[in-house]
């Protein structure tokens, strides 16, 4: 299994690999964040649309995040960040498993938890504080 950094943006960071899925680095941009391909992009759009339409009307997020396109926007890894913070901006969902799952750190304060919009608002504070967001 692979591991990964969550690196602050610096010089360095420009050249030197960070992310890597099964030894393969993820490209980065300038500033050492991962780029997201057109490939990726719309495979995570197809995936998201797909879970929201297979989920159904369940209250179980362990359910929501077993489902096999949320298994695979994990999968993506990293590289999906930006992607699924902008899901979170735009049209609030349960993305946290994901977003847990792939970076390791869980922003949201106790006191917000089963709250939507304030566990969006704790991530999407994080992806700024992260430069995944501007």
């Amino acid at each position: 299994m692979a591991t990964a950094t969550l690196p602050h943006a610096s010089a360095d960071t420009v050249s030197t690999p960070l992310w890597t899925t099964s030894g393969t680095p993820v490209p980065t941009g300038l500033t050492g964040q991962p780029r997201i391909s057109q490939l990726s992009g719309e495979k995570f759009h197809r995936l998201a649309a797909q879970w929201r339409a297979e989920r159904g009307p369940t209250s179980s997020i362990s359910q929501m995040a077993m489902h096999p396109a949320y298994q695979q926007i994990i999968g993506m890894g990293l590289a999906v960040l930006p992607l699924l913070l902008h899901e979170l901006a735009t049209e609030p969902d349960h993305w946290f498993w994901a977003l847990k799952a792939i970076t390791g750190v869980d922003p949201v304060p106790p006191e917000s938890r089963g709250r939507i919009r304030a566990m969006a608002e704790a991530w999407l504070r994080w992806g700024r504080q992260q430069g995944y967001l501007s």
